[in-house]
């Protein structure tokens, strides 16, 4: 499955675009030559990031007992579990974005 990038990220990508156009219409090969290694940075910066982002979310919830967390579809960012109801046949998690209000559910079998 696709997702979308998170906030930071998708910033990098912009700067590195930025610095693409820049490289473009520089004056001088030197400029250019700077420019393209802007990009090339931001590009690093944001894949790192990407990474990170998702390492971050798979060890906060493998090999512990805490609930599973969940990334917001609209912003991508962390959503809080606000409440888990359990019965013999399912464990429903209800999550909450902080950022824009958004709520999900996730129903899972014990």
């Amino acid at each position: 499955m696709l997702e979308r990038p998170s906030p930071a990220v998708g910033v990098f990508l912009d700067r590195a675009t930025n610095s693409r156009d820049m490289a473009k219409e520089a004056a001088s090969e030197n400029l250019r030559q700077f420019h393209g290694r802007m990009e090339a940075s931001w590009m690093r910066l944001a894949a790192g990031t990407a990474m990170v982002e998702r390492v971050d979310l798979f060890l906060h919830t493998i090999g512990r007992d805490v609930p599973p967390c969940d990334t917001c579809p609209r912003c991508c960012r962390l959503m809080r579990l606000t409440m888990i109801e359990t019965d013999s046949a399912e464990n429903n998690f209800s999550f909450e974005c902080t950022a824009c209000a958004f709520t999900a559910r996730r129903n899972l079998r014990p």
